[in-house]
């Protein structure tokens, strides 16, 4: 080769020449220069409960709070104070994803505590509380009347329902919890030894 010719650069590169051959690897500074696309990040869901309506076939029970007053203007002024007392709360931004059961719990305190003072019904010092009532209980008449208890059979759990008229007066009811009844087995008594019968005393 004369020395006036100088080696020139082949118009294709290995890797278009040869297919086989692996592409030409970039330096670390070109692979530093391009920066990374950043992942996008996901769509975050917002959290909504879901309303759990539970069925069941068993018979039910259900935990009750009620203020019983004697006349009807008192009874519409403490239910809509509840129900403006629910509906602030329900207009709360939800961050905290137990803000329902927190909610629930403070519109229960709540009742509680109007019960407490201005209920005319001796279960004012429990709060209202009426325990659990079931269909076919025994009733104190003093305290509930059937006509009670079968509003509170067909109330929602955790909605507060316009005032009922009982013989009693007028009763503002929550109910604030229902679970399966179940039948307590009644205490069986031990049967007592017969008695033997007199004149057979038996020589020991």
């Amino acid at each position: 080769m004369p020395d006036s010719q100088q080696p020139q650069e082949p118009n294709q590169t290995i890797h278009q020449r040869d297919k086989t051959a692996k592409e030409p690897l970039t330096s670390n500074k070109e692979a530093e220069a391009k920066p990374k696309p950043k992942p996008k990040p996901k769509p975050r869901k917002a959290f909504v409960p879901k309303k759990l309506v539970k069925t069941s076939d068993k018979p039910q029970e259900y935990r009750v709070r009620h203020i019983r007053v004697s006349t009807l203007e008192s009874a519409n002024l403490f239910h809509q104070t509840l129900v403006d007392f629910q509906n602030e709360l329900n207009s709360e931004l939800l961050e905290d994803p137990d803000k329902p059961f927190h909610d629930r719990e403070k519109v229960e305190n709540y009742f509680a505590r109007i019960a407490k003072k201005y209920s005319i019904c001796s279960t004012r010092v429990l709060g209202g509380d009426l325990d659990w009532i079931y269909k076919g209980m025994n009733v104190q008449e003093e305290i509930m009347t059937l006509e009670l208890i079968h509003t509170v059979i067909q109330t929602e759990k955790h909605v507060i329902p316009e005032p009922v008229k009982t013989k009693l007066g007028y009763h503002i009811i929550l109910v604030c919890d229902n679970r399966d009844r179940i039948e307590k087995e009644k205490p069986k008594t031990p049967l007592k030894p017969k008695a033997a019968p007199t004149g057979t005393n038996i020589p020991t």
